[in-house]
């Protein structure tokens, strides 16, 4: 049985001796847009009334604004092109990183590794599991924020075996965050402390908590991963664990 503080201490020794390797792993991920490292963004909201943006909108020339409407869409069609064949995978690169870091130290071009074969089943998978969370936030809300718990899983799934199909990567998921689903959020919920610490540092601090909170995550995976084999949900076959790269290498 897992606790909050078993994990958190696992993740210490983790990172004990490799806090930068792994921090510099975090850094590329969160550059990379794969979303490691969280950062308050700051919203300005003001209103304007129909007229008033009319009148602005009458001082460009309809060419300008024609072009920069084709400049925001392809800009847009690229970050989500960006978001789905690398950002996605990356972030799959970075767990299967932390995971081998338990075992005593990883490369830091273990990330880099889910980009050979099966990547695009890597890339279809990950595309799928978004898309059904975010078509339930779109209907209900509701709908999408259970299935962003039970899918949480996937990505680390993934890391390990990338030739899971979608359906077997979900269904294995759903079954590994049956009953757990409000304990991890109890988890997550637990670095808000530090959350708030780094608000004083304009959001840089998260790059430094970053590596502490994907330690942890691992510790949790590895602790479902186990329940998985344990309740056969899975076997050994299919979850064949996490070969340690050479940790010599850079």
């Amino acid at each position: 049985m897992w606790t909050r503080s078993l994990l958190k201490e696992n993740a210490k020794q983790a990172l004990r001796g490799r806090y930068w390797r792994c921090f510099v792993v975090c850094l590329i991920v969160s550059l990379l847009g794969g979303g490691f490292a969280s950062y308050p963004g700051v919203t300005f909201e003001y209103t304007v009334s129909q007229r008033s943006l009319e009148s602005w909108l009458s001082r460009f020339p309809l060419e300008l604004l024609l072009t920069l409407l084709w400049v925001t869409i392809i800009v847009s069609v690229l970050a989500i092109l960006w978001s789905i064949f690398l950002s996605s995978v990356l972030a799959v690169g970075g767990y299967r990183y932390f995971m081998e870091n338990r075992q005593g130290g990883s490369p830091i071009d273990t990330i880099f590794t889910v980009f050979r074969r099966p990547y695009l089943n890597v890339v279809k998978v990950q595309f799928l599991t978004t898309l059904k969370i975010l078509g339930g936030c779109l209907l209900l809300v509701i709908p999408g924020i259970y299935w962003s718990f039970c899918y949480v899983l996937v990505p680390y799934l993934l890391a390990e075996n990338p030739y899971l199909t979608t359906r077997r990567a979900m269904e294995l998921s759903q079954q590994m965050m049956d009953g757990e689903k409000w304990s991890y959020f109890v988890l997550r919920l637990s670095f808000i402390g530090w959350g708030l610490l780094c608000l004083l540092t304009f959001g840089i601090g998260n790059y430094f908590l970053a590596p502490y909170i994907q330690a942890t995550m691992a510790e949790f995976y590895a602790a479902m991963r186990a329940k998985a084999l344990s309740a056969g949900f899975s076997t050994t076959e299919e979850l064949g664990g996490f070969v340690r790269h050479d940790s010599g290498s850079f």
